[in-house]
């Protein structure tokens, strides 16, 4: 008996098909993730920025490559997200145990001086205002959840798009140890990159952010002092501390694998901003040690140190990747140290203006701005 076969389908049915299911795949890339315009709007509130800065600002938050707080919710009692995210505690619980006890502190005359809100100056070598720093990591709004996966390109256009810029490395430096070194201290004149770092590890302040105050001079290990995602801290919630990777690397996530899909896998664990507010520095900057790793301007000549432009290399400050004692790089010595000072090892410079593809789940930024 001759078989029939089966009915075929239309090509208009297929394509139908085809895009559904590419549609469904596209959803889960980095590509076309993007902030709510919720998120945008509490943003531009917050800062009071206006008019075509404004809209700058929202178009990047809610077009920009892969951007996310990793949380999908304005709910401020939510703290578990997409993509395997499980954020240590809620915004909710930050604002009631840290904000409206007035733990985090803000100068209205810090703020007058830098004429933006959240903004710090940060002295230089003879004590007077070097330039101002935003407080927290963007989007620089204590308790909210940091934005992540952001191109070093993109920061600085957010930046830009707030009057500010991105930070330059001595500058984050100075934020965290008390005061911003002379430009004399990258050591330009030196050639070679990875000699110039060596010689810059080599002779730099050892310090951390909190020894300014006295119970904590003598201390080095930020470790649950500071905002790393461990299931050592006692504040991280059960069903977060549930899904912390037991491996030597804090602030995985379970079956996290950054060699493949870290979008999708690894999720982006921080802490609302500010709620670890005893890791803060002398002029009142949070964060700088744990939560996200940050992206900062690395000049490599005097002449693209940042003021007003950048126009350096990618350079990543700080991270929740704080206690990473047992990976060692070459002789044995820690790979990752994170005082203040350190010139981080040169993983993925390049010049921020053509940085537009370099993002991570642990990746975030914070702005600075000149002195007005």
């Amino acid at each position: 008996m001759k078989q029939t076969a089966p009915p075929q389908k239309s090509l208009k049915t297929l394509n139908t098909t085809l895009i559904a299911a590419l549609s469904g795949l596209l959803l889960l890339s980095p590509a076309v993730a993007k902030e709510s315009p919720e998120f945008a709007d509490k943003v531009i509130q917050e800062h009071g920025i206006q008019g075509a800065q404004a809209e700058r600002l929202r178009r990047l938050l809610t077009q920009g490559y892969g951007l996310t707080r990793n949380i999908g919710t304005e709910d401020p009692d939510a703290f578990i997200g997409p993509n395997n995210s499980y954020h240590p505690v809620s915004r909710a619980q930050c604002r009631e145990r840290v904000l409206d006890q007035g733990l985090i502190k803000t100068s209205t005359e810090d703020q007058a001086l830098c004429q933006a809100k959240w903004m710090v100056p940060v002295p230089g070598v003879d004590g007077k205002p070097a330039l101002c720093m935003d407080q927290f990591e963007f989007p620089n709004i204590p308790c909210e959840y940091p934005l992540v996966w952001v191109p070093s390109q993109t920061a600085h256009q957010i930046c830009q798009s707030m009057g500010k810029r991105l930070c330059n490395s001595h500058e984050w430096e100075g934020a965290c140890a008390g005061a911003v070194q002379s430009i004399d201290s990258y050591r330009f004149d030196i050639g070679n990159d990875q000699a110039r770092r060596r010689a810059v590890n080599q002779a730099r302040e050892k310090v951390w952010a909190f020894q300014h105050q006295p119970e904590y001079a003598e201390r080095t290990r930020s470790q649950v002092l500071c905002a790393v995602y461990s299931g050592e801290d006692p504040d991280v919630l059960p069903e977060a501390r549930a899904n912390i990777s037991p491996g030597p690397i804090p602030g995985l996530s379970l079956n996290c694998a950054p060699h493949k899909s870290a979008y999708k896998t690894c999720g982006t664990n921080s802490w609302p901003a500010g709620y670890k507010h005893e890791c803060v520095s002398r002029q009142g900057v949070y964060d700088l040690h744990g939560n996200l790793a940050e992206v900062v301007n690395l000049p490599s000549h005097k002449g693209n140190i940042a003021r007003g432009r950048v126009t350096g290399l990618t350079e990543r400050k700080g991270s929740f990747f704080v206690d990473r004692s047992k990976l060692k790089g070459r002789g044995g010595v820690q790979k990752y140290p994170d005082d203040c000072r350190v010139r981080q090892p040169y993983e993925h410079t390049k010049e921020i203006s053509k940085d537009t593809g370099h993002s991570f789940y642990q990746e975030g930024f914070r702005c600075c701005k000149d002195v007005p």
